[in-house]
């Protein structure tokens, strides 16, 4: 258990941020293991045309983005004038001994090792290059390289995320970032008007508060207790592809940094009485309501769904603007075509605002 206490004047003591390089590696994350994102899903079909070179690439040098995700690339995450390549230099520029310590952490089981031990303790080093030696020959090799020397390991990986952001993930940051900085200018109101724990619990599900005691707590295989003061402040990055994860960083010499899945990935809240009449007047037709059961199944065009409907395309685009000014839908452009795709939290929203109509007390 992670836990994190807060002073009376917390508000001064936390930061938010952004950061292009650990949403790119957060997406490549998303690839090692689709089934596990399913929010994810339109990314992981559009990288699906991506070079096969590339793709195998990305394969072969996926352990470093897999589970552990290196706390190496948070480096200038804090600077938001700080761009990919500024971001890619500074992670160029650690220190080898500092860079062996994270990159062994993706091999290892890090409940029973660190990195640091790995580096520094010559005989946790031979134990566990023993242990794989027998269990897992390649891992065994891949670590004993990076313990020797990381830099060619990393610059591999580092060669292959460049590639990978030229190929894709810089257009896609460029759709992401204002919504992300949208999240974070939402958190920075909720804490203005309501305090730092109302904005907590809007976080994610992993995260659990008590308000009283102005503890935050996470669930996590070991345990620390962090007192966050304005020396050792907390840094909130928000980001769209961590879902469903929230990452924590915590051990020296990083500093302390939760990444959780902003808006609109948060948890679904009770839609007002206004918003859930929009909603229901928009899924107040036959042809609509069509639309939405088309949509569940998977993301679709405009042309497809006229199709499907037998109705020409323009009557078809009237619909489905209907369905996305009431949030019911959204879009994504996929080279020529826009693509509809259901908004799954603003359905939950308008079911939550239904079940508390017709909820009735308990005699």
């Amino acid at each position: 258990m992670i836990t994190l206490r807060f002073a009376e004047t917390a508000e001064e003591d936390i930061a938010f941020s952004v950061s292009p390089l650990l949403e790119a590696v957060h997406s490549w994350h998303v690839l090692t293991d689709p089934g596990h994102h399913a929010l994810h899903v339109p990314w992981v079909r559009r990288c699906r045309r991506l070079p096969a070179a590339l793709r195998r690439r990305m394969r072969g040098h996926d352990f470093v983005v897999a589970d552990y995700i290196p706390a190496l690339f948070e480096s200038r995450t804090g600077d938001h004038d700080a761009d990919f390549a500024d971001q890619l230099a500074a992670v160029r520029g650690l220190p080898p001994a500092v860079l062996a310590a994270e990159l062994a952490r993706t091999l290892v089981d890090t409940t029973r090792y660190t990195g640091d031990d790995l580096v520094d303790d010559r005989a946790t080093r031979d134990a566990v290059l023993t242990e794989y030696r027998k269990s897992d020959p390649s891992r065994a090799a891949r670590l004993e390289g990076i313990l020797t020397d990381p830099l060619p390991v990393l610059d591999d990986a580092l060669t292959v995320l460049e590639d990978y952001w030229d190929a894709a993930f810089a257009q896609e940051w460029e759709r992401i970032e204002p919504s992300l900085y949208e999240s974070i200018t939402r958190s920075g109101a909720r804490i203005a008007h309501h305090g730092l724990f109302p904005m907590l619990r809007t976080l994610a599900p992993q995260i659990r508060v008590d308000p009283g005691c102005r503890i935050l707590r996470l669930d996590r295989p070991h345990d620390h207790a962090i007192s966050v003061t304005r020396d050792h402040r907390v840094t909130f990055t928000a980001s769209h592809y961590v879902w469903p994860h929230v990452r924590v960083t915590c051990d020296a010499p990083w500093p302390l940094r939760i990444t959780y899945p902003a808006l609109p990935l948060a948890p679904a809240r009770p839609a007002s009485q206004e918003n859930t009449l929009t909603a229901l007047r928009a899924l107040a037709a036959a042809p609509r309501l069509q639309i939405v059961t088309h949509l569940a199944a998977q993301s679709r065009t405009t042309q497809e769904l006229a199709s499907l409907l037998g109705l020409s395309p323009s009557v078809t685009s009237r619909h489905l603007h209907q369905l996305t000014q009431a949030g019911l839908t959204s879009t994504q452009r996929e080279g020529y075509y826009v693509l509809y795709a259901l908004a799954p939290a603003r359905l939950d929203q308008i079911a939550s605002a239904l079940i508390t109509l017709a909820s009735r007390p308990e005699d």
